[in-house]
């Protein structure tokens, strides 16, 4: 098996070849010159536009200067015809380039004679060879040293030149063009990989690595946009290198899962060398926070600062001549060497037709010496904390390529269930495995193979199917309930998707005739399906940053129609894998913006299918619980009533499964739907009371509403709620010592309708109510790291610069106790430390404001008074150290952070006890 060719340290840019495009830059743009500029106007004259004539003026123009009989001794000394000549011989190995249609890659004579050893003894160190255009074909090379015919032309050694300049440049098919014909650019070019060539030698098996399961929070955001482009950028994509310039603090962190974005730079052209690429960066990292004259620079420093923003394109040429791009990319954990960002520039792909990006998968670097350079930072930075925290264990390689290749090798399920998510599809790559290459087979770590599974978990987790298929759900329906959904007639659902449909604030949602179309036929291609549903996300959803930029306008673009028909896919499982949990999220998505099709199609479920009740009601249930259990704590608290949660738990339970309250919330959708327009929901309303199915109202008044129900079930405990509730708001209003919950006032007037769709609504209302219907947006999470001063190694630099806001939705798994470990009641710590809240922690600075327990998961929200945002270690920590958390520690049940910070500023911490269940085991 031959040597792999080491495409990142063999044949690279050259900073020589950005000194040469900068000389013909500076003279386009009549620049000045500090040293003089011999000749200026008459070289103007010759009309530098990259034809053909232009070399016959040139040639005219050398005639004439040498007729003024300059020294050859002194000429070449003198910088102002230093910048002359320079220009003009830069000028003409850039048009020999486009004659053969392949840019010139520009060295002096000493990087010439380092890079290729040996040319010394035929081209010797003399004025004539000190500039160099070197030409890489795909299988051959070429050189070219314009100054030779140029000084020829200037100082003959005959008493006539033996050489012209035109003929001296000329090559290939010049005589397709004629003389006044400007000469197309020459191809951009792109480091020694052919990625289709590299896709051929992938394996079929391998196709999971390649592909990225987008984070929900995606979805709805711009930077979906890269993800749509992957089929482009694999199959007509070239390889350039990047440079970081801000990316998230988490993609530094060892046995952090969580991909997230990155702002880089990078030159389409492939001609700026890395470490150039990097100073570049570093340039635009400083400027945060400024505000640059130049109007475009500051545009790109606006993006950079806010943080929020996605941006694809030029770099203001305030930065550099080079043809500089940016762009915001999400960096795919997987595809990194080791999982984690290491190194501040790093190898991408990019095609001409698309301005979107992407990492070029390690798997393609994986032989080269930057990808051993890379580890071996790693291994260091790695020792280094190690030493720092000797009470951890020894960091893992984390090494991907290796732990997916051995994965793949005994399994092929890696993204099974969510294949209709996954970018590209396989008919999207056609060039993948027509030329499989033999690899060399590389021992893989046990941890390594452990932290892929968990990227794996963490990037499923994200859509609501995880849970429900999960070992740890002990509510998962049984297989009849989703054969009856399997069984559903469509057309009484989908006929209302087909509909005009018109409510103000939904302007957006309107019948989508292609779609309805698809949904007619029986059976897709997984290609129909995967574009089907990524059109359906886009037009179904959006991101939470651009819903707090501006939520009322923001949210009118989405077209609840393409909502209802993610709901329908996924909960009858056409065309895609059958999810309850999803499907139903999308359905309440819609109710929650008062789509009165989404009323209807709930009641309908429900009459159809009863057992669905819990999950389509779950929402409205616990909106309509929030204020009173508010109340219900308070009271507790101030020794009003003593009453146990897992009660209150249990009616909640009953209630919600009771046939004859399933039956009046249906009938209440039933009715809501008519009055907000829906008339064929009024027929069916009548239609289910004419067969006795529904009651025109309910026998009893608990069946009308949980609080009506738990007001029924605290009566027969001898307990008048009501009274005691209205001693409770007396009480509040007359003692201001009185401590309650702080939301509480708030709570107990806001429905989740009239919640998301205010405009005055809280930022962290916001991301609780859009959490709630099960749409994963936007959790701000920024990470930094400052600059360090630019090094001559492009690899040298560890330190990456700045910080970017994105969701991290990271689910932990649910250990499974052992009968060795304490069996302490989690229903009576979350009782005694509901009793506390507010609770205040040792710090002084961060307060629980609220607990809640969902999914076998403890959430804490809890505020911050100290500036900055928590790093992942810093709420670990505080979480492991807090006393008043004991009890809870030893449940060893997993415990996140909702963290509400200044500014309006809120982001979640995910599994903060992870560390101090490892302790305890």
């Amino acid at each position: 098996m031959s040597k792999p060719v080491d495409f990142l340290s063999q044949q690279q840019p050259t900073e020589f070849t950005v000194r040469a495009l900068w000389y013909l830059h500076h003279f386009a743009q009549q620049g000045e010159w500090a040293d003089g500029f011999a000749f200026e106007k008459q070289l103007r004259s010759c009309q530098l536009d990259y034809t053909l004539g232009s070399l016959h003026r040139i040639d005219h123009l050398l005639d004439q200067i040498r007729k003024l009989k300059p020294n050859p001794e002194t000429f070449f000394r003198q910088p102002e015809n230093q910048n002359f000549l320079f220009t003009l011989a830069f000028y003409c190995g850039e048009l020999r380039g486009r004659l053969i249609k392949n840019a010139p890659v520009w060295y002096n004579w000493q990087s010439f004679i380092a890079e290729y050893h040996g040319m010394e003894k035929i081209f010797p160190n003399v004025v004539e060879y000190e500039v160099v255009a070197h030409f890489r074909g795909k299988n051959e090379e070429s050189t070219y040293f314009p100054l030779v015919s140029i000084l020829e032309r200037l100082f003959p050694k005959q008493e006539e030149p033996e050489k012209s300049v035109y003929s001296a440049t000329i090559v290939g098919d010049y005589q397709q063009y004629d003389l006044n014909d400007k000469l197309p650019e020459s191809p951009i070019q792109g480091l020694a990989l052919n990625v289709q060539d590299a896709l051929a030698g992938t394996h079929p098996t391998e196709l999971p690595y390649l592909q990225i399961l987008p984070p929900q929070w995606i979805h709805g955001d711009d930077l979906m946009a890269q993800i749509r482009a992957m089929p482009t950028l694999y199959t007509k994509g070239r390889v350039v290198w990047a440079a970081l310039v801000q990316a998230n603090q988490q993609l530094f962190q060892h046995n952090d899962p969580a991909s997230c974005p990155a702002e880089v730079i990078y030159d389409k052209s492939g001609r700026t060398p890395p470490r150039l690429l990097r100073q570049y960066a570093k340039e635009l990292f400083a400027l945060k926070h400024s505000t640059p004259d130049d109007p475009e620079l500051a545009k790109y420093v606006h993006h950079i600062t806010d943080e929020r923003t996605r941006f694809t394109g030029r770099i203001p040429t305030k930065i550099s001549h080079m043809n500089l791009h940016g762009a915001t990319v999400l960096i795919w954990r997987l595809h990194l060497p080791n999982a984690i960002l290491t190194l501040p520039i790093f190898p991408i792909i990019v095609a001409d037709d698309c301005d979107e990006v992407m990492l070029l998968p390690a798997k393609y670097w994986a032989d080269t010496s930057f990808y051993r350079d890379w580890l071996r930072e790693q291994a260091v930075l790695n020792d280094e904390q190690t030493f720092r925290l000797p009470e951890k264990n020894m960091l893992s390689s984390q090494e991907m390529v290796y732990a997916f290749r051995q994965y793949i090798q005994r399994h092929n399920d890696f993204w099974a269930g969510y294949t209709e998510l996954l970018s590209p599809q396989r008919d999207e790559l056609p060039q993948l495995g027509t030329k499989i290459i033999e690899q060399n087979q590389v021992i893989q770590y046990e941890t390594d193979q452990e932290f892929l599974m968990r990227c794996r978990s963490v990037a499923q987790s994200e859509y609501r199917r995880w849970y429900e298929f999960s070992d740890h759900n002990q509510n998962r329906l049984p297989e009849s309930v989703y054969q009856k959904l399997r069984d559903l007639n469509p057309d009484s659902f989908l006929s209302l998707l087909t509909e005009p449909f018109d409510v103000p604030k939904l302007a957006n949602s309107q019948p989508l005739p292609k779609i309805a179309a698809l949904m007619r036929q029986n059976q897709l291609s997984p290609i129909q399906i995967a574009n089907m549903v990524q059109f359906l996300w886009a037009q179904g959803t959006i991101s939470f940053a651009k819903v707090l930029d501006n939520e009322s306008e923001h949210l009118s673009v989405i077209n609840t129609t393409a909502t209802l028909y993610l709901a329908f896919l996924y909960l009858t499982g056409k065309f895609v894998p059958q999810t309850i949990e999803e499907g139903a999220s999308w359905l309440n998505l819609a109710v929650n913006l008062g789509d009165y099709r989404a009323l209807h199609w709930v009641a309908e479920l429900v009459m159809q299918i009863p057992e669905l009740a819990p999950i389509l009601f779950k929402k409205k249930l616990i909106s309509e619980m929030s204020p009173l259990s508010i109340r219900l704590m308070n009271a507790s608290s101030m020794g009003y009533l003593s009453y146990s949660i897992s009660d209150v738990n249990a009616q909640e339970s009953a209630y919600i499964h009771h046939p004859e309250a399933q039956a009046e919330l249906a009938r209440q959708y039933f009715q809501l739907a008519a009055e907000l327009g829906d008339t064929s929901a009024n027929t069916r309303l009548n239609e289910w009371i004419a067969a006795k199915r529904l009651p025109e109202k309910a026998r009893e008044q608990r069946f009308e509403h949980i609080q009506f129900w738990l007001m029924d079930y605290f009566a027969k405990q001898g307990v008048n709620i009501r009274q005691i509730l209205g001693d409770l708001v007396a009480a509040e209003n007359e003692a201001d010592d009185i401590t309650f919950h702080e939301n509480s006032d708030n709570l107990a007037h806001i429905t989740e309708d009239e919640d998301i769709l205010r405009p005055e609504s809280t930022v962290w209302k916001k991301w609780a109510i859009w959490s709630g219907v099960g749409v994963l947006m936007l959790g701000l999470v920024a990470w930094a790291v400052l600059p360090t001063d630019a090094s001559n190694d492009p690899i040298a630099s560890k330190e990456v610069s700045g910080s970017l806001k994105n969701t991290l939705p990271v689910v932990p798994t649910v250990p499974t106790l052992s009968a060795s470990q304490p069996t302490v009641s989690l229903n009576q710590v979350m009782t005694e430390l509901q009793t506390k809240l507010p609770l205040t922690f040792f710090t002084n600075t961060h307060k629980i404001q609220s607990i809640k327990l969902e999914n076998g998961v403890v959430w804490l929200t809890l505020t911050d008074k100290s500036r900055g945002m928590m790093s992942v270690d810093a709420a670990q920590s505080l979480y492991c150290s807090e006393p008043q958390l004991a009890d809870l520690r030893v449940t060893k049940t997993p415990v996140n952070f909702t963290v509400l910070a200044a500014q309006n500023v809120h982001y979640d911490v995910k599994d903060v006890g992870k560390n101090c269940l490892e302790s305890q085991r």
